[in-house]
């Protein structure tokens, strides 16, 4: 873990919303897990038939569809009953910590977030744990979306525009994968 980790905790904590309660985060997270578990269908299907039609594995289309499936394999992770007991935890006083690890392949090397809400279900921060080595976090100042959106760029080259992560840091579960302007 890098040291400047701590540094972007603080931030992200602090741009945690203020907000009034929300829907039970182990039901959003659930249902979230489920849609992963048949969109990771569809995209190994489309990964395969793209690299039939002789994509490469450095295409963005096939980049952009390998870190959706990372991602999409990051939620359904909660619904394996071995996984869901490291990724989700009550901690004393009622806090629930939602985690999505997201597995480069590469040995030991995953991104890691964490996702922090209040016994009401509030959201209260997002926690950046682990980063690959070469990729990259971007907290972008006001925008469409306001401060609530965390970029991760996987640093990957290639042609064309990398597609990135883009993390919501209000409601995980609208957590998506885009393609860099």
């Amino acid at each position: 873990m890098r040291p400047w980790v701590t540094l972007l905790e603080m931030v992200l904590l602090a741009a945690a919303p203020a907000g009034g309660a929300t829907a039970s985060p182990e039901f959003a997270w659930r249902s979230r897990a489920e849609e992963a578990t048949g969109r990771l269908q569809d995209l190994d299907r489309q990964m395969k038939a793209l690299q039939k039609s002789g994509a490469k594995k450095t295409s963005e289309e096939y980049r952009r569809l390998e870190l959706t499936a990372m991602l999409e394999r990051a939620f359904a992770d909660h619904l394996d009953s071995k996984q869901a007991k490291d990724l989700r935890r009550v901690l004393p006083g009622g806090d629930e910590v939602f985690t999505l690890a997201l597995h480069t392949g590469k040995r030991k090397s995953a991104l890691v977030v964490s996702y922090l809400y209040d016994g009401a279900g509030r959201p209260l921060g997002v926690r950046v744990l682990a980063l690959p080595e070469s990729w990259s976090v971007l907290l972008p100042g006001r925008g469409p979306e306001g401060d609530r959106r965390m970029f991760v760029d996987p640093g990957v080259p290639g042609k064309g525009a990398p597609p990135i992560l883009v993390f919501d840091l209000e409601e995980a579960t609208r957590s998506s994968v885009t393609t860099r302007p």
